[in-house]
This record gives C-alpha cells, structure tokens and sequence, in this order.
C-alpha cells in the first residue's frame, strides 16, 4: 500500500463486481463512455497532460491495466504510465468528424489507458473529449473524474510543483453501500422490484457489430423551462417525463401486444443510497431498476406520466435495484472463469431469443459553476453512451445549462438509422413544445 515514507503504490486493486460485469457484457455493447465539452478558449496541453498524470496517481485504478485470470480478475498497476498514451492534442479542421473518429474508438482496458484525454484544437476554441471505459467507472465515477481533473489543473496553475495526495485506503466495493443495509432491506429490494425477464426489444434489421455510428439531438434552454413547469405541475420528475415519451414512442414503433406488460431498464445510481451520497472513490456504483407499462392506444401522456411517477416513487421506497446489485456482487464471488462461463450462456439465451430490454440512462446535469479550467469555462457539455449492436439499445440524456442531450450510439448493421431517427422525432415531438 501506498504511504508518505515509501511512496508505493498498491500493486494490485481487486476489480469489483460491477468492473467485471461491465467487462463481460462487452459481448452487446463496446462499454465505452464519452463526454464532449465545448470550451469558449484554449487550455494549455502540457498542463493538461500533466494534469492526466497526476489523476493517475491521485486515483491508483486510472493508472492500472485489467488482467484476467481464471480465478479471479484484478487491476495491476502499471509500469509505463509515462510512455503511456492518454493524451493527444488534435489541430482540427474538422472537428464533428474528429469526435466521431474517438467516439468510436473501444479501448481495450488491459492493453491501453483507461481513461484517454484529447484536446480538439478549432480556431476559435478547444474541445475538450473525455473517453472512459466502463470496466472502471460509470457515470456517477466520471463526474467525480471530471471534478478531479478541473481541481487539479487549476492548482497547477496556482502552483506548477503541486502535487496530488493518492487515494489508496478508499475501497472500490460495493460493500461501501451494502454496509448500510440489514440483509432483510437487500432482500426486500430484490424480490419487490419486477421486470427481470425481457418482454421486447428496440426494433432491429440484424445483429451486426460493424458499421459503428451515432446521433445526436438536443433540447435548448428555452424548451427545457417549458418541460420542467410541465412535469412540476404533474409533481413528476424530468426523468418521469422522458420515460413517458420513450414509452409512448416505442409503443408508436413496435405497436405491441396490448395490455401486455413492457418494461424498460433505468440505470440508478447507488450513490444515492449511501449517507453522503458519494462514493469513496472513482468506481462502478450503478445498478438498474425495471418500468412497465401495458401498451393502451388510447392512454394520455398524463396518465401514462402518472403511472410512471407512482412505480419510480416506489422503487425509490425499495432502494433502486439495490438488491439484484447484491446478489450479482455474491455470485462474482465465485471463480471467474465460472461466473464467465455462466453470464455468456445467460447473455448467449437472450440474443438467441432477441430479446433486451431498452436501455434509458439519464447521466443527470454537469454542473456548470465547478466546470472550468483557469479563466477558460465549458459552455455546452454531453455524453455518447455505449455503441450497442442488437438486441442491445440504449439511449444517453444528460444536461448542461438547461440544454438537453440525447444520443443514440448503433450499429447500423443491427439498427436502422431511420426508425432511429424516427424514434427521436417521437420522443420530441411527445414532449412539450
């Protein structure tokens, strides 16, 4: 372990429960996070570079490569983290191009850096991409990467000698939410969520993997004052009124069975759960929660956001999917290979049947007032969730200054570009206008 006489580092970091899964379902999407923030200026790259290293040694597991074994799998930390590429500076000419090209982009975790840096040089300002992949950290763990690096590149300015004080006692475990719990809460959690078994599927032309892509759409302020009065009228939540019109699109889409249940899956965030409502480092704390609806032609929106509101306040009362996390960090328990071999014929009987859940992750808002570097602010920011290929869809909202992001990242060997962009003309035109 690490320690102010000898400055060492752990070697080892034992990969959690939810690196491992998020590893293992590489099988149905690339697991790749993206943030894009726009800059109104320039940051320096040397700064910004040192600024990645530090992080390496403030958080230990950014600095470590995944290895598998049939045991078990850990994080070993590496050798040659200062030949080590995790930061480019791009002079583009053409930037939308240039954040395709690293969008898709996989990083393989046990070869290349984990968390991978790029600065996309315009000629009026920087774009600042952050790559991740979701073996080590979710959503939740990359803002607190993104705080991170902007407090750290900010003290640089004030002191270029400073250095970062690692974080080697944190733990990565699940076990830092679980240990708040009695058994009886994870158990209630467990068995009064519902919608484990997949009941449909995004509509798919194939099961490709190949011709990788993604889009992009967005709500501007003006818009997003106008959803937000809605929903507070109604004493629902944003998240309440993006799940109805995702559900009612859907249903426009695949017109389904009705009075049938069908059930979407929402990432949570076990943060929440805990006292502080923060992790004790950067780490995978996400599990999921299931919603259904039955397919009814003649259902309002309002009614439809009714329902939604009562099962997610409810799920809220159950902890969120706390209890099927517990059981998934129990059962990765066991030997690797076994829990490998187990989660493919799991996984290898749901793309044999055709059938996933859609995925709806709602990132939440990038604060805008911690966001800056120097006296250079981030004026828009969003994120391109995981490239899926079929059965597996999924779709990223986030937020910046009360501008909505949407992104669908597919393959369109698997997926249709246009009953993708026709799934958000829907949810568009769903919401209020």
């Amino acid at each position: 372990m690490y320690t102010h006489k000898s400055g060492e580092f752990p070697k080892r970091i034992r990969a959690s429960a939810n690196d491992n899964l998020n590893y293992l379902l590489r099988s149905g999407t690339d697991q790749q996070i993206n943030f894009i923030f726009h800059l109104n200026g320039y940051i320096d790259p040397e700064r910004m570079k040192k600024t990645v290293r530090l992080t390496m040694d403030a958080e230990p597991v950014l600095g470590c490569k995944y290895v598998i074994n049939r045991r078990r799998t850990y994080w070993e930390r590496r050798e040659d983290l200062d030949e080590l590429e995790y930061f480019t500076l791009i002079k583009s000419d053409n930037p939308e191009a240039d954040i395709r090209k690293i969008v898709l982009y996989q990083i393989d975790p046990s070869i290349e850096s984990v968390i991978q840096i790029k600065i996309i040089r315009t000629k009026t300002n920087d774009i600042l991409f952050i790559k991740s992949d979701h073996s080590v950290m979710d959503g939740g763990g990359f803002y607190d990467f993104l705080t991170l690096l902007c407090e750290t590149y900010n003290k640089l300015i004030e002191d270029p000698g400073y250095q970062v004080e690692p974080n080697v006692l944190a733990t990565r475990e699940l076990n830092q939410v679980f240990k708040h719990y009695r058994f009886r809460k994870k158990m209630r959690s467990l068995l009064r969520d519902k919608g484990y078994i997949p009941t449909w599927s995004f509509p798919a032309i194939g099961t490709g993997r190949t011709k990788k892509t993604f889009t992009l759409r967005k709500i501007e302020p003006e818009r997003f004052d106008r959803i937000k009065a809605y929903s507070k009228d109604r004493q629902a939540t944003l998240n309440d009124m993006f799940l109805t019109a995702v559900f009612r699109s859907l249903f426009e889409l695949k017109k389904p069975v009705e009075n049938k249940p069908m059930t979407i899956a929402v990432p949570t965030d076990l943060r929440v759960l805990m006292p502080t409502k923060k992790a004790e480092t950067i780490a995978n704390l996400v599990s999921a929660t299931f919603v259904s609806l039955k397919y009814n032609p003649d259902a309002t929106f309002d009614e439809m956001l009714l329902d939604i509101n009562k099962q997610m306040t409810k799920k809220k009362d159950i902890h969120l999917g706390m209890g099927q996390t517990y059981m998934i960090n129990n059962f990765f328990k066991l030997r690797y290979a076994w829990v490998r071999w187990i989660t493919n014929k799991i996984y290898g009987g749901i793309y044999r049947r055709g059938k996933m859940h859609p995925i709806i992750t709602n990132v939440g808002r990038v604060d805008a007032q911690r966001r800056h570097f120097g006296d250079v602010d981030v004026v828009d920011g969003y994120i391109i969730t995981p490239i899926n290929w079929a059965p597996s869809f999924s779709m990223g909202i986030s937020s910046f200054n009360k501008r909505i992001s949407f992104s669908v990242a597919f393959c369109e060997d698997s997926y249709d570009k246009r009953t993708i962009e026709q799934f958000l003309d829907l949810i568009f035109q769903e919401l209020p206008q």
